[in-house]
């Protein structure tokens, strides 16, 4: 009976992982090469390619790599030519849901949904036909200003720049930021659709739930977006990953990943957006960053701007 259970088990994860058939890759040390088929020529691995697991891998020297199946981070070294789907099914065998599993089925979901303009544009729907963060009648016909959701959450208590999309009208716009009593702590006009406010400077209580909005006219508005003020070292103790052993394992733009998901968790979204950007920026060409960024601001509706950050796999 025991050897008949494994038997089935085995069957039926092989067919698992012929119905998934994508594996994506983290990163990569030194070389390693992917042979799609017996007699192949290899193809080098970089980050954010996806491969058919009835291929074979094989690093050469001291190289290595890190891949995803399905929620599940694989490491694979050696110089010994193996079947990826071997390597996968012993790695999802031994997987476990944690902060590591959550992290990794999140990075799953994006680098899928980050490769085309449609399927993005999809993952924008999904989460906006949410609450959209909690904002209180956010989708609502009459607010035609649409306000962007990086400044809902948590916001540190420094320069934040708050942003809408321009909506036709005449006239400048008013920005508002009021306290959880509807109370008026700040009103600036302004004729631009972005402004910079120091917070801190606003001596905001850290306890209290703040909204800000803009009008344009007689009709024209936004929804109220609600935030708090969340200095950087309660935000660090929030998010701290030290104890995460995966965390100590990663590699540098693997751990900022990790922390802009954990920023995301914790309603951190402006801190989050920083995170991605910077990794960008070292990193222009790294497609995986490229894509995890993309759906990063697709749930932020931003979706013009995530449109930009599609780019084609080397």
């Amino acid at each position: 009976m025991r050897t008949m259970l494994i038997t089935f088990c085995s069957l039926f994860l092989v067919g698992a992982l012929q119905a998934q058939n994508e594996v994506i890759v983290l990163h990569v040390s030194g070389l390693a090469q992917y042979y799609p088929h017996y007699g192949a020529k290899p193809v080098n691995l970089y980050p954010g390619q996806e491969l058919a697991v009835t291929g074979k891998l094989r690093c050469k020297g001291a190289g290595s790599a890190k891949l995803l199946y399905e929620g599940t981070p694989i490491i694979v070294s050696g110089s010994k030519m193996r079947d990826l789907e071997e390597i996968v099914r012993t790695a999802t065998q031994a997987s476990q849901l944690s902060f590591t599993g959550r992290f990794f089925n999140f990075l799953n979901e994006s680098v899928k949904e980050g490769v085309t303009d449609e399927k993005l544009k999809k993952h924008h729907r999904r989460y906006m036909s949410k609450s959209s963060g909690g904002i209180k009648g956010w989708a609502k016909p009459e607010y035609t200003i649409k306000a962007l959701l990086l400044t809902t959450g948590k916001l540190p208590s420094a320069n934040v720049i708050f942003k809408w999309r321009n909506t036709p009208g005449e006239g400048p716009y008013t920005f508002s930021l009021l306290s959880e009593q509807n109370k008026t702590i700040a009103q600036l006009v302004v004729r631009d659709t972005a402004l910079t406010l120091d917070l801190e400077q606003l001596a905001l209580n850290l306890d209290q739930e703040y909204s800000w909005s803009v009008t344009r006219g007689e009709t024209a508005r936004s929804a109220s977006i609600p935030f708090e003020v969340c200095p950087a070292s309660v935000v660090e103790r929030q998010t701290d990953l030290s104890h995460e052993a995966s965390f100590q394992a990663a590699d540098p733009t693997e751990r900022q990943l990790m922390l802009a998901y954990r920023l995301e968790e914790e309603r951190c979204f402006y801190t989050a957006n920083i995170t991605y950007s910077q990794l960008l920026r070292e990193d222009p060409d790294n497609v995986l960053l490229h894509r995890m960024y993309a759906t990063f601001l697709a749930r932020m509706d931003m979706l013009p701007e995530a449109s930009t950050l599609l780019i084609s796999p080397r």
